[in-house]
């Protein structure tokens, strides 16, 4: 994987850690999101991202949540340069997969902007899009996978 600066702040990572602690803890849900309110005809696998408490994530928050999903379904991920890469092999080999979980620490956020330029593999991933547009539009309110577990309230 190429590496490129990505320019986020190590500041975004401590929320990001204290999400995916919440999100990935114990009294975590794995159960598939069923609501489907949205103005456009929602995709079949996509629902709307609105947090329980309205808040919005940030992307920086919402990234390692996302590939979280994306290594629990054992998605693979494809972009034009390298085809289908395996996501947990590539995280262990680049420090930020430990003990079946993505650890949002440095080495992650210094893949990031490569790992944002890949599509997940998957119907499950529908409409087509690259992580990163799954991610910005989570961030605005907009569509999260069905499968992923839902996600965890800004506050």
């Amino acid at each position: 994987m190429t590496r490129r600066s990505t320019g986020l702040l190590a500041a975004s990572m401590v929320p990001a850690v204290m999400l995916l602690a919440t999100a990935c803890g114990p009294n975590s849900s794995s159960t598939q999101s069923t609501s489907t309110t949205s103005a456009a005809a929602p995709s079949p696998s996509a629902s709307p991202s609105a947090t329980a408490s309205g808040a919005a994530l940030t992307v920086q928050q919402i990234m390692p949540l996302f590939l979280q999903c994306l290594v629990e379904h054992n998605v693979t991920i494809w972009d034009k340069a390298q085809g289908n890469t395996n996501l947990e092999s590539l995280g262990k080999k680049d420090g930020w997969y430990e003990n079946g979980r993505v650890v949002a620490n440095q080495a992650l956020y210094t893949d990031a902007d490569a790992l944002e330029g890949f599509y997940p593999v998957s119907p499950d991933f529908t409409p087509d899009q690259t992580i990163a547009t799954w991610l910005i539009n989570a961030a605005a309110g907009g569509t999260w996978p069905k499968v992923c577990t839902p996600l965890p309230s800004a506050s």
